[in-house]
């Protein structure tokens, strides 16, 4: 480019003094200097439109854009009918799920299956209680350690009252454990049942803290002298059985309107929680008065 304006200047330059040359090399373009001139001029002209046209442009696009780009009107919101609160009150009163009827069935000693389910007392004694535990409930084992044992002595020995241990494993893997654990033992030494029950308890050391496992439970099962091979072998080969029963003791006594442990049915009367001894020993002795 700064080749071809050198030679347009030289070739103005030459035209004035008269000394014009016919052809002029424009690397290896020719063109008649005649031309040349006139081509000039065209593109003088041209050079001229285009930059006119390049102009007008630009101001239609700035005008354009400043019409794309202009702040928008205000729009104006609804009007509110109610005031805030309130109306987030009713909205969240339209959310809220609604509240569910109660499913729990009338509470009834008579009612709550108690075959195959692990038991100390008479057999027939003339007072059953269904008690819902769980084995790593620190509740469970305040009621184990303050009214069992008194009932034990003042109407289960005697011969007065039946309690069956009625299933409600909820606190993690351990209690799960626990309850396969519990099955077996019942199914190969009933007689000895209450004694490892009992000993479960007083190695609780908090809820799904440490002890617990598979390995110590059967490491307890054979320190009592219960044969810790065959409970081990039941927790596996009878698992699914177990955890059926287990499951199913859990829901019944959802049934009653027990949502945790311990939960406990007298009669036809609800104890839920590890309450003082006085309150097991009233509803006991109101079912005694009724017969």
């Amino acid at each position: 480019m700064e080749g071809i304006v050198r030679n347009i200047v030289v070739c103005i330059f030459l035209q004035k003094r008269g000394k014009l040359l016919k052809r002029i090399n424009f690397k290896n373009y020719y063109m008649d200097s005649g031309k040349i001139i006139q081509s000039i001029s065209i593109l003088i002209i041209a050079g001229a439109l285009v930059a006119g046209a390049f102009i007008v442009y630009n101001i239609i696009k700035i005008s354009g854009s400043s019409e794309k780009t202009s702040m928008p009107t205000e729009q104006k919101l609804p009007v509110q009918t109610q005031p805030r609160q309130e109306v987030q009150s009713q909205v969240l009163q339209e959310d809220a799920p609604k509240p569910k009827q109660s499913t729990s069935l009338p509470v009834d000693i008579n009612n709550v299956k108690i075959t195959g389910r692990p038991y100390i007392g008479q057999k027939d004694a003339p007072v059953t209680i269904a008690y819902w535990f769980d084995y790593q409930c620190p509740f469970c084992k305040k009621m184990e350690q303050n009214v069992i044992t008194q009932l034990i002595t003042d109407y289960i020995e005697p011969g007065t009252v039946k309690l069956v241990y009625k299933d409600y494993q909820f606190l993690g893997a351990d209690s799960q454990t626990a309850g396969l654990a519990s099955r077996a033992v019942w199914e190969i030494a009933p007689e000895r049942f209450f004694e490892w029950h009992k000993a479960m308890y007083e190695n609780q050391d908090g809820e799904n803290y440490a002890w617990g496992s598979k390995t110590d439970i059967l490491l307890l099962t054979k320190s009592l002298g219960i044969d810790q091979i065959k409970v081990g072998k039941l927790m596996t080969d009878k698992a699914q059985i177990y955890q059926s029963a287990i499951d199913a003791d859990k829901a019944e006594g959802k049934t009653y309107g027990i949502r945790g442990t311990p939960g406990t049915v007298i009669g036809k009367k609800l104890i839920t929680g590890a309450q003082s001894y006085s309150v097991f020993k009233s509803a006991i002795d109101q079912v005694l008065g009724e017969q």
